[in-house]
This record gives structure tokens, C-alpha cells and sequence, in this order.
């Protein structure tokens, strides 16, 4: 046997059995890095950017801070009483620099107060005449996003009804 040699055997490539030997790649993100935002009405965000400018479009990103401050009073985000009211007034003050009819500044304003409060059925009402307000601005997705949250507002006020700041006399 001397002077001979084994060559080995080529044999095919079976991805199937190599398969098994690869684990699956975790969320590509690096743990360190912050969650993805998200905002509850991602309609009313893609009608406010793509109106006219003018009255529409600040109609619009009136609805669309009345969102943001109304985020405040739900659940899982639900801020502090002086924080709200920090970010109404701040939001107040920023609706001045607008130019809006006098109906839609008056529906904004009432949804940006009626934040900072912890009434949620009256954010709710505000919420859907801010609806009503806009709806000539709004398309059909917008328009139900808006109404979806007043009625999730709705059906979260008696659950932290019970939850309050100080003794009822």
C-alpha cells in the first residue's frame, strides 16, 4: 500500500443539513439603542404632511398635537398632573402663533385644557369635536383613528375612575 493515496469523496452541498447548525439572529438592534417611537394615528400624521399649506395643514397639526397631549391621560403612558399641564399651556401657547378659523382654534384649545385635567370623557368629547372640526381636512383612515382613540379614552375613564389624588369628602 505504499504509494497510494485516499483521495476523499467530493460530495454535494445539502443546505438542509447545515441549517441546523445556525442559530437565529436576534433583533439587529444593539440593546443599547432606544425603542422605535410610535404615535397613535399614523394617518392623521400622513394627512397633516402632505396638505396644502394654509389653513388645512395647521388644522391638521393642531389634531395632531390634541393627539399628543391626549397620549398623556391613557395607560400605558399616562404622565403626571403637572406635566400635562406644562405641556397644555406650552401647546396653548403654540396654537397662538397659528392662523386657524375660530371654530377649529376653540375645539383645539378645549382638547388641549381638557388634557391636563384627569377627566378622560371630556378629552374624549373635545377629541371628537376636534373630529368634527377637521373632518373636511381629513381622509377616511385619519378620521377613524381620531375617532377610535375618543372611544378608547371613553372606555378607559371608568377603569381609572377609582384612582384619585386626594380622599372624596
Amino acid at each position: 500500500m505504499t504509494g497510494t493515496r485516499r483521495v476523499a469523496e467530493a460530495r454535494p452541498f445539502r443546505p438542509e443539513a447545515s441549517w441546523s447548525q445556525f442559530h437565529p439572529v436576534p433583533d439587529a438592534s444593539p440593546p443599547f439603542a432606544p425603542a422605535r417611537a410610535s404615535f397613535p394615528c399614523p394617518a392623521l400624521l400622513s394627512r397633516a404632511a402632505r396638505a396644502t399649506l394654509g389653513g388645512a395643514r395647521e388644522s391638521l397639526l393642531g389634531a395632531v398635537m390634541a393627539v399628543r397631549l391626549v397620549e398623556g391621560l391613557r395607560s400605558p403612558h399616562l404622565l403626571p398632573g403637572p406635566t400635562r399641564e406644562a405641556r397644555a399651556e406650552g401647546a396653548r401657547q403654540w396654537l397662538g402663533a397659528l392662523t386657524l378659523p375660530a371654530k377649529a382654534r376653540t375645539a383645539l384649545l378645549r382638547v388641549y385644557a381638557t388634557s391636563a385635567a384627569d377627566d378622560r370623557h371630556s378629552a374624549a368629547d373635545a377629541l371628537a369635536a376636534v373630529t368634527e372640526v377637521t373632518s373636511p381636512h381629513l381622509d377616511k383612515g385619519a378620521r377613524l383613528e381620531l375617532v377610535r382613540l375618543a372611544d378608547a379614552l371613553r372606555a378607559e375613564a371608568p377603569v381609572l375612575a377609582g384612582v384619585r389624588d386626594r380622599p372624596v369628602a
